[in-house]
C-alpha cells in the first residue's frame, strides 16, 4: 500500500490515518505499531525539515513481507543523509553540553529491527523492517 503526502508536518495526521488503516487490515500489534509510527514521524519530519528546496511529495509504502512489516519512505530531490550513520548523542553528558538534534534518530535505531538507506539520482529511500512476531 503506497501513498504520497504533502511535504509538511501538517500531513502527519493523514499519515497516521493511512498507517492505522494498514495496521487494522493486517492486524499489526500495538508494540510494532508504536515503534513504526514513532519512526515514520521522526523520519518524515526530518525529510521536511532538512530538504527545504524540494516541493515534491514524500511517499510512504507499507507492506508485509513474510513475518516482517516493511516501511519505505521515499524523498525525491534530496541530498544524501544516511540516518544509519548518524552519530549517537552522548546521553551521559550534562544537558548544557549536548549538541542539539540526533535523539530522534538514535531512538529510531534502537526501536526498529533493521534500517536501510539508499540514495540514487537524488532519491533518498529509507527502509524500515520490523518483525511482526513481537
Amino acid at each position: 500500500m503506497q501513498k504520497s503526502f504533502t511535504r509538511s508536518t501538517k500531513a502527519l495526521d493523514e499519515i497516521f490515518d493511512f498507517i492505522g488503516t494498514f495496521f487494522r487490515e493486517h492486524k499489526v500489534g500495538k508494540e510494532v505499531a508504536f515503534s513504526i509510527k514513532f519512526a515514520v514521524e521522526e523520519l518524515f519530519t526530518n525529510f521536511v525539515k532538512y530538504n527545504l528546496t524540494s516541493k515534491s511529495e514524500i511517499s510512504l509504502n507499507l507492506s508485509i513481507e513474510g513475518k516482517n512489516l516493511v516501511v519505505r519512505l521515499m524523498d525525491s530531490e534530496a541530498q544524501p543523509f544516511d540516518p544509519t550513520k548518524a552519530p549517537d548523542p552522548d546521553l551521559h553528558a550534562p544537558l548544557e553540553q549536548r549538541r542539539a538534534g540526533g535523539l530522534g534518530i538514535f531512538l529510531v535505531k534502537r526501536m526498529i529491527d533493521k534500517i536501510e538507506y539508499h540514495h540514487t539520482d537524488k532519491m533518498s529511500t529509507i527502509t524500515l523492517v520490523q518483525s511482526l512476531e513481537k
